[in-house]
């Protein structure tokens, strides 16, 4: 069993400290095993001004405090929160409990702009890091990075991936193509933080890739195209002035290539966003990218369509950027240029859809709309990887809870009519899912995910080694999980708890083949009466 990421050597006195609180938003995630680029922005603000620094995560903070130092700098706060397996983000009631030392303190990110939180000298809801540059200089203004020190500080605090509890492995990290909303004239969807950004400023393709290699040349293996509205849209024409910009295939051909050609030897590179509606209105220059995707990123990707609702009334009433058939159109083409399986036994592209409670105009009928949708992409065989069901939060950072029993009505019955049979269909028994990363004990049980964008959970019904990398067998699915047992399962080295999790062997089974040990398929045959039923049961198992 590894040692535990959460305790490693740190400075115990320095000038200025980096909490990372970890962001959720809708287009960045920092949450461990990610780390988002505002950390990394910090730190090279602190590099340039050759400041010493030491940086810490909040769950370093939990367990071992804070070191001593003349000034913190805490960034964190969720906008779209989830469900967190390796760190959970930074709460408020923890940030105000920072807030008050007897510091000079500064909070930024999400915490700032709606935690409510006043114990901070410092209180930055625009970029922490141009803020904290100025304040140096003694000029402290709260406003936005500009592109050439975003670009500057992003390589000069690479090196603050070192620091993070999680490097280099499983360490991922988020990259940003831009920053903004393309719909962010007509105010973008009306729950979404992306818009007060404002219009998008596409970040070079150059600085996108020696940003990579900056992060590659320190052993990061993992990088996620994940800080951005819409992947589809990078370099897109017409934006400020259409609602659906005209996508540019070339441009985004031309980035993917440029990253492999700087750094080959990437373990894994995912996406995150896209917008439906501009799949659907330009289907051909999709598919072209969508083609160009396949070919440049690792299996196991997801674009997540922001749909949030199937329901015409929220979607006029809170500006959404799709309807549920450009979402479909949409899901269609994914599915045809993406279903086909990786090396490491995941769909190379697939889809993903988001759902939002708590919208204006939602009743009773939305919820009714949007299962029926989920129901049609079943019945016509359409997958999806991910079907993201949550509410949308106040500025406060609270739930909005509206129509609570149909919210939890639908998204049980998604979990149980929908989910559970799309994982059937995309992992029969059998499929070998490759590079599984084990994260968590459960009693007896061992919990992991690959590492990836929205990794798919899967349990073991018995210990293996944590912070270590399996091959697991599909032995069954839950609704938003499966089970497994490790890859080669070789019969004679098996425990009995292993033997055990093996579908259709059984208590007095697993005995009898522990006791017996054989040493080829035919041994193992002839210990059931039933030869196929030994047949069948081989599928799981190896010999040594």
């Amino acid at each position: 069993m590894k040692k535990s990421f959460w305790k490693r050597e740190r400075k115990d006195e320095v000038d200025v400290l980096i909490v990372d609180g970890y962001v959720d938003e809708p287009s960045k995630l920092g949450v461990p095993p990610y780390i988002s680029p505002e950390p990394r922005m910090i730190a090279g603000v602190l590099e340039e001004k050759k400041v010493d620094w030491e940086y810490i995560t909040a769950d370093e903070y939990r367990i071992s405090g804070l070191p001593d130092s003349k000034i913190i700098l805490v960034h964190g706060g969720v906008t779209v929160p989830g469900k967190y397996l390796s760190g959970t983000p930074l709460s408020i009631k923890e940030a105000k409990e920072i807030g008050r030392r007897n510091r000079e303190t500064f909070l930024g990110g999400p915490l700032a702009r709606y935690g409510d939180i006043e114990e901070f000298d410092h209180i930055v809801k625009k970029d922490l890091s141009a803020y904290f540059n100025d304040s140096l200089e003694n000029k402290p203004r709260d406003r936005w990075v500009r592109e050439e020190e975003k670009e500057r500080w992003l390589i000069k605090g690479a090196k603050v991936v070192e620091k993070h509890p999680m490097y280099p492995d499983p360490l991922i990290a988020e990259m940003s193509m831009y920053r903004g909303c393309p719909r962010y004239f007509t105010g973008g969807c009306d729950f979404c933080s992306e818009p007060e950004y404002g219009k998008p400023n596409f970040r070079e393709k150059e600085n996108i890739v020696k940003e990579i290699k900056a992060l590659y040349d320190l052993e990061v293996k993992h990088f996620r195209m994940g800080g951005q509205s819409c992947t589809i849209s990078y370099k897109a024409k017409k934006v400020g002035e259409k609602e659906v910009p005209i996508p540019q295939p070339a441009e985004i051909r031309k980035l993917f290539q440029k990253i492999w050609q700087s750094c080959p030897n990437i373990e894994v590179l995912h996406l995150d966003n896209a917008n439906p509606a501009v799949i659907a209105n330009y289907p051909k220059k999709s598919k072209k990218i969508l083609q160009t995707l396949v070919r440049y990123t690792t299996p196991g990707n997801i674009l997540a369509l922001g749909l949030e609702s199937a329901d015409p009334q929220v979607i006029e009433k809170n500006n959404l950027n799709s309807t549920p058939s450009m979402t479909k159109k949409a899901i269609e083409l994914i599915n045809e240029v993406g279903r086909e399986r990786g090396e490491n036994g995941m769909p190379k592209l697939l889809p993903g859809v988001n759902f939002l409670g708590g919208l204006k105009g939602e009743r009773e009928e939305t919820f009714e709309k949007n299962f029926e949708f989920l129901k049609n992409l079943l019945a016509e065989n359409l997958w999806l990887r991910r079907i993201n069901i949550r509410q949308v939060l106040s500025t406060e950072g609270k739930v909005q809870v509206k129509n609570k029993p149909e919210f939890k009505k639908f998204k049980k019955k998604t979990r149980e009519e929908i989910d559970r049979h799309l994982l059937k269909k995309m992992f029969p028994k059998g499929t070998v899912i490759k590079n599984v990363f084990m994260e968590k004990n459960d009693g007896k049980k061992t919990f992991g995910r690959q590492i990836g964008t929205y990794p798919l959970l899967i349990g073991v019904e018995y210990p293996l080694d944590l912070n270590s990398y399996y091959n697991i067998t599909v032995t069954d699915h839950g609704f938003r999980s499966i089970t497994g047992i490790h890859h080669p399962l070789i019969v004679q080295k098996a425990s009995f708890e292993q033997l055990k999790a093996v579908p259709g062997i059984g208590s007095k089974r697993a005995a009898k083949i522990f006791r017996e040990r054989p040493e080829s398929k035919e041994e193992f045959l002839q210990l059931f009466q039933n030869k196929k039923t030994g047949d069948e049961l081989l599928k799981y198992l190896t010999f040594d």
